[in-house]
Protein backbone atom coordinates (compact mmCIF):
# COMPACT_ATOMS: atom_id res chain seq x y z
CA UNK A 1 0.00 0.00 0.00
CA UNK A 2 1.18 3.53 -0.78
CA UNK A 3 1.07 4.62 2.86
CA UNK A 4 3.43 1.85 3.94
CA UNK A 5 6.27 3.60 2.10
CA UNK A 6 5.97 6.29 4.80
CA UNK A 7 6.90 3.98 7.69
CA UNK A 8 10.09 4.97 9.47
CA UNK A 9 12.59 2.11 9.76
CA UNK A 10 15.55 1.58 12.10
CA UNK A 11 17.84 2.30 9.16
CA UNK A 12 16.12 5.65 8.61
CA UNK A 13 16.77 6.64 12.22
CA UNK A 14 20.48 5.87 11.94
CA UNK A 15 21.08 7.82 8.72
CA UNK A 16 20.05 11.51 8.53
CA UNK A 17 20.00 11.47 4.72
CA UNK A 18 17.46 8.66 4.78
CA UNK A 19 15.27 10.61 7.20
CA UNK A 20 15.32 13.54 4.78
CA UNK A 21 14.35 11.21 1.93
CA UNK A 22 11.56 9.74 4.06
CA UNK A 23 10.21 13.23 4.78
CA UNK A 24 10.14 13.92 1.06
CA UNK A 25 8.32 10.65 0.38
CA UNK A 26 5.78 11.44 3.11
CA UNK A 27 5.21 14.89 1.66
CA UNK A 28 4.55 13.47 -1.82
CA UNK A 29 2.27 10.71 -0.54
CA UNK A 30 0.26 13.10 1.64
CA UNK A 31 -0.11 15.55 -1.25
CA UNK A 32 -1.39 12.75 -3.49
CA UNK A 33 -3.82 11.50 -0.84
CA UNK A 34 -5.15 14.99 -0.27
CA UNK A 35 -5.95 15.43 -3.94
CA UNK A 36 -7.43 11.92 -4.17
CA UNK A 37 -9.65 12.41 -1.11
CA UNK A 38 -10.89 15.75 -2.41
CA UNK A 39 -11.68 14.23 -5.80
CA UNK A 40 -13.50 11.24 -4.28
CA UNK A 41 -14.47 11.35 -0.59
CA UNK A 42 -15.53 7.69 -0.67
CA UNK A 43 -11.86 6.82 -1.24
CA UNK A 44 -11.03 8.31 2.16
CA UNK A 45 -13.67 6.08 3.75
CA UNK A 46 -12.39 3.00 1.89
CA UNK A 47 -8.77 3.61 2.95
CA UNK A 48 -9.68 4.06 6.60
CA UNK A 49 -12.11 1.15 6.78
CA UNK A 50 -9.33 -1.04 5.39
CA UNK A 51 -6.95 0.50 7.92
CA UNK A 52 -3.20 1.07 7.90
CA UNK A 53 -0.37 0.97 10.49
CA UNK A 54 -1.28 3.08 13.51
CA UNK A 55 2.14 4.76 13.55
CA UNK A 56 1.14 6.51 10.32
CA UNK A 57 -2.06 8.07 11.67
CA UNK A 58 -0.27 11.15 12.98
CA UNK A 59 1.55 11.48 9.64
CA UNK A 60 -1.67 11.46 7.62
CA UNK A 61 -3.60 13.75 9.97
CA UNK A 62 -0.84 16.35 9.96
CA UNK A 63 0.14 15.94 6.31
CA UNK A 64 -3.22 15.53 4.54
CA UNK A 65 -5.36 18.69 4.87
CA UNK A 66 -8.52 16.88 3.75
CA UNK A 67 -8.36 14.34 6.60
CA UNK A 68 -11.22 16.21 8.30
CA UNK A 69 -13.42 14.25 5.88
CA UNK A 70 -12.92 11.29 8.21
CA UNK A 71 -15.10 12.96 10.85
CA UNK A 72 -18.08 12.18 8.63
CA UNK A 73 -17.69 8.39 8.88
CA UNK A 74 -15.79 7.87 12.15
CA UNK A 75 -18.97 7.03 14.06
CA UNK A 76 -19.69 4.19 11.62
CA UNK A 77 -16.10 2.96 11.91
CA UNK A 78 -16.29 2.97 15.72
CA UNK A 79 -19.47 0.92 15.57
CA UNK A 80 -17.86 -1.93 13.61
CA UNK A 81 -17.84 -5.26 15.51
CA UNK A 82 -14.10 -5.66 14.93
CA UNK A 83 -11.98 -4.68 17.94
CA UNK A 84 -9.13 -3.71 15.61
CA UNK A 85 -11.36 -1.29 13.70
CA UNK A 86 -12.62 0.25 16.95
CA UNK A 87 -9.04 0.73 18.14
CA UNK A 88 -8.01 2.29 14.82
CA UNK A 89 -11.07 4.57 14.81
CA UNK A 90 -10.43 5.95 18.31
CA UNK A 91 -6.72 6.42 17.64
CA UNK A 92 -7.61 8.34 14.47
CA UNK A 93 -10.20 10.37 16.35
CA UNK A 94 -7.67 11.38 19.00
CA UNK A 95 -5.29 12.83 16.42
CA UNK A 96 -8.10 14.49 14.47
CA UNK A 97 -9.34 16.08 17.70
CA UNK A 98 -5.95 17.71 18.27
CA UNK A 99 -5.91 18.96 14.69
CA UNK A 100 -9.60 19.95 14.48
CA UNK A 101 -11.06 20.84 17.90
CA UNK A 102 -14.59 21.12 16.52
CA UNK A 103 -18.00 20.41 18.13
CA UNK A 104 -18.27 17.41 15.83
CA UNK A 105 -14.96 16.06 17.13
CA UNK A 106 -16.10 16.64 20.70
CA UNK A 107 -19.35 14.73 20.15
CA UNK A 108 -17.43 11.84 18.62
CA UNK A 109 -15.05 11.78 21.60
CA UNK A 110 -18.02 11.57 23.98
CA UNK A 111 -19.35 8.65 21.92
CA UNK A 112 -15.94 6.98 22.00
CA UNK A 113 -15.73 7.28 25.79
CA UNK A 114 -19.23 5.82 26.15
CA UNK A 115 -18.20 2.93 23.90
CA UNK A 116 -15.08 2.26 25.98
CA UNK A 117 -17.12 2.33 29.19
CA UNK A 118 -19.52 -0.23 27.69
CA UNK A 119 -16.71 -2.49 26.49
CA UNK A 120 -14.74 -2.23 29.73
CA UNK A 121 -17.01 -4.56 31.65
CA UNK A 122 -18.22 -6.73 28.81
CA UNK A 123 -15.05 -8.16 27.25
CA UNK A 124 -12.55 -10.76 28.40
CA UNK A 125 -9.31 -9.94 30.17
CA UNK A 126 -7.22 -10.61 27.05
CA UNK A 127 -9.52 -8.47 24.89
CA UNK A 128 -9.35 -5.69 27.50
CA UNK A 129 -5.56 -5.64 27.25
CA UNK A 130 -5.74 -5.70 23.44
CA UNK A 131 -8.22 -2.81 23.41
CA UNK A 132 -6.83 -0.48 26.03
CA UNK A 133 -3.06 -0.90 25.65
CA UNK A 134 -2.97 1.06 22.35
CA UNK A 135 -5.82 3.40 23.39
CA UNK A 136 -4.46 4.72 26.70
CA UNK A 137 -2.20 7.24 24.84
CA UNK A 138 -5.23 8.23 22.73
CA UNK A 139 -7.10 9.16 25.92
CA UNK A 140 -4.30 11.60 26.76
CA UNK A 141 -4.70 13.25 23.35
CA UNK A 142 -8.48 13.48 23.77
CA UNK A 143 -8.01 15.12 27.17
CA UNK A 144 -5.55 17.58 25.66
CA UNK A 145 -7.90 18.44 22.79
CA UNK A 146 -10.98 18.78 24.99
CA UNK A 147 -10.23 19.67 28.65
CA UNK A 148 -13.96 19.42 29.61
CA UNK A 149 -13.63 15.66 29.02
CA UNK A 150 -10.76 15.23 31.49
CA UNK A 151 -13.07 14.15 34.30
CA UNK A 152 -14.74 11.51 32.13
CA UNK A 153 -11.38 10.23 30.91
CA UNK A 154 -9.88 10.02 34.39
CA UNK A 155 -12.96 8.19 35.69
CA UNK A 156 -12.58 5.67 32.85
CA UNK A 157 -8.90 5.19 33.69
CA UNK A 158 -9.65 4.70 37.38
CA UNK A 159 -12.30 2.11 36.55
CA UNK A 160 -9.90 0.37 34.17
CA UNK A 161 -7.21 0.27 36.89
CA UNK A 162 -9.67 -1.16 39.43
CA UNK A 163 -10.86 -3.91 37.08
CA UNK A 164 -7.30 -4.83 36.08
CA UNK A 165 -6.17 -4.94 39.70
CA UNK A 166 -9.07 -7.24 40.56
CA UNK A 167 -8.30 -9.42 37.54
CA UNK A 168 -4.64 -9.69 38.53
CA UNK A 169 -5.61 -10.71 42.07
CA UNK A 170 -8.06 -13.35 40.83
CA UNK A 171 -5.54 -14.75 38.35
CA UNK A 172 -3.03 -15.37 41.13
CA UNK A 173 -5.46 -17.86 42.75
CA UNK A 174 -6.01 -20.09 39.71
CA UNK A 175 -5.31 -23.80 39.81
CA UNK A 176 -1.61 -24.71 39.73
CA UNK A 177 -2.24 -26.64 36.48
CA UNK A 178 -3.00 -23.29 34.82
CA UNK A 179 -0.03 -21.60 36.41
CA UNK A 180 1.71 -20.55 33.19
CA UNK A 181 -1.45 -19.10 31.63
CA UNK A 182 -2.34 -17.53 34.97
CA UNK A 183 1.02 -15.81 35.27
CA UNK A 184 0.74 -14.34 31.77
CA UNK A 185 -2.80 -13.07 32.37
CA UNK A 186 -1.83 -11.62 35.73
CA UNK A 187 1.19 -9.81 34.30
CA UNK A 188 -0.88 -8.34 31.45
CA UNK A 189 -3.49 -7.05 33.90
CA UNK A 190 -0.83 -5.56 36.17
CA UNK A 191 0.85 -3.88 33.20
CA UNK A 192 -2.42 -2.35 32.02
CA UNK A 193 -3.27 -1.25 35.55
CA UNK A 194 0.09 0.53 35.82
CA UNK A 195 -0.43 2.16 32.42
CA UNK A 196 -3.85 3.44 33.48
CA UNK A 197 -2.50 4.88 36.75
CA UNK A 198 0.48 6.56 35.07
CA UNK A 199 -1.77 8.05 32.39
CA UNK A 200 -4.19 9.25 35.06
CA UNK A 201 -1.31 11.06 36.80
CA UNK A 202 -0.05 12.45 33.48
CA UNK A 203 -3.45 13.90 32.56
CA UNK A 204 -3.93 15.44 35.99
CA UNK A 205 -0.46 16.99 35.86
CA UNK A 206 -1.16 18.54 32.46
CA UNK A 207 -4.53 19.82 33.68
CA UNK A 208 -2.94 21.41 36.75
CA UNK A 209 -0.19 22.99 34.67
CA UNK A 210 -2.74 24.49 32.28
CA UNK A 211 -4.76 25.83 35.22
CA UNK A 212 -1.62 27.44 36.65
CA UNK A 213 -0.83 29.07 33.31
CA UNK A 214 -4.33 30.55 32.96
CA UNK A 215 -4.38 31.71 36.56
Amino acid sequence: MLLETCIETEEDRKQPEKLLALQEVRSLVCCYLHQAFIADTTLAKLVHFQGYPSELIEVTVKGVPSMHICLDFLLELMQQPSLNKQIFAIQLLSYLSLQYSLPKSLNLCVTALNLLYALLGSISSSQRVKLFKPLVPALVRISEAFPPLIEDVTQLLLQLARICQSQASLSSHFDAHLNKLDESSSQDSKMLCEMARNTFAQILKKAVLKTDVYN
